[in-house]
């Protein structure tokens, strides 16, 4: 009796498919367009390839029986590629520099940043119920008017929790700009100082009467949204990338519209992602309808790891319409 065994086009197949699965899954040339959005979204990369395995597989039920040996590879480099996108996801999960010894931080030394792009569609009712439930000294928001920061700082005033607001805007007048609210605990910060990029980023140094309160930068690049916006995409990543490698004692939020896998975000020098310093590294953000596990985790808070110790970091809920969610990052200050 014949065996059968996998005829040409199964390898054909199945050696396409391996090769398209590893690449992404190895993060290889993840600057070029299609493959960028494409590692972004790892949990959906590895829920279709089961999908795509099951289907095959259960398929294989149905043709001849000399036709199932290839069916039957086809699913299996499926699998497997799968796993190797899970596998990333689970290294992701796994805590790094985390949290600080018994005794390291002082009462009072946690520093709370909030970071939301709200597409301008949040109300300011909405965003001081947030910072107050979260208790956020740092709130970064991309895509949101100065009326809405102002009314929102307001509000929080009201409520006990007064913030300095500093605002940017973007260079297209259809996208709101960035704008960063700071308590007043934190320090006194002078006006901004621009980056050259388009979407409104900027740094705002403290005064020279708060020597203890960090320089921020409120960071909202471009998006990989088109071949034509690449160049864009990664020259607004790297001057934002720099601004956290080349500060002492920074602390970095936003929308990043880039992962851990984007060539900006992959060598960071000094600094940290906190998502990724305690284990949350593959929650996304992005789209807010997406459970967070299939979501872009393209909003982060980077900070000069010589300087802050990471403690926690969360994806909050869909909030207020917008398509990101928020982020809350948890920090310490390490003892010198």
């Amino acid at each position: 009796m014949s065996r059968h065994r996998p005829g040409p086009f199964a390898w054909v197949v199945a050696g396409v498919l391996g090769l398209a699965l590893g690449w992404l899954a190895l993060g290889l040339t993840p600057g070029l367009y299609g493959v960028a959005q494409l590692v972004a979204l790892r949990g959906v990369l590895a829920c279709g390839a089961v999908a795509l395995a099951v289907a095959v597989g259960l398929g294989a039920l149905l043709v001849a029986p000399e036709h199932r040996p290839g069916a039957a590879l086809v699913a299996s480099v499926a699998m497997l590629g799968a796993l190797a996108q899970i596998g990333v996801l689970t290294v992701r999960s796994v805590p790094g520099d985390r949290a600080p010894a018994a005794g390291e931080a002082a009462a009072g030394d946690e520093l709370v940043v909030l970071a939301f792009n709200t597409l301008d569609t949040v109300e300011p009712a909405t965003l001081a119920s947030l910072v107050i439930a979260q208790q956020a000294d740092v709130v970064v928001l991309p895509e949101t008017s100065a009326l809405t920061a102002a009314r929102t700082a307001e509000l929080l005033a009201d409520e006990g929790h007064p913030m300095q607001v500093l605002t940017h805007d973007a260079a297209p007048a259809s996208v709101a700009g960035t704008a960063l609210l700071v308590s007043l605990d934190v320090g006194t910060y002078d006006q901004v100082d621009p980056l050259p990029t388009a979407l409104g980023s900027f740094v705002a140094a403290p005064r020279t009467g708060s020597p203890s309160a960090p320089t921020l930068v409120a960071a909202h690049p471009r998006a990989p949204i088109t071949a034509s916006s690449m160049p864009g995409w990664r020259t607004d990543g790297t001057v934002v990338a720099d601004a956290c490698r080349t500060t002492p004692g920074v602390v970095l939020a936003g929308d990043l519209n880039a992962t851990l896998d984007h060539p900006q975000l992959r060598e960071l020098g000094p600094c940290l992602d906190v998502a990724r310093a305690v284990g949350a590294g593959a929650r996304g953000t992005w789209p807010a309808s997406a459970p967070s596990l299939l979501a872009a985790p393209i909003d982060h808070v980077l900070v000069d790891g010589r300087v802050w110790q990471p403690v926690s970091f969360s994806v909050l809920p869909a909030t207020g319409g917008s398509d990101h969610r928020p982020v809350v990052a948890r920090l310490v200050r390490r003892s010198a």
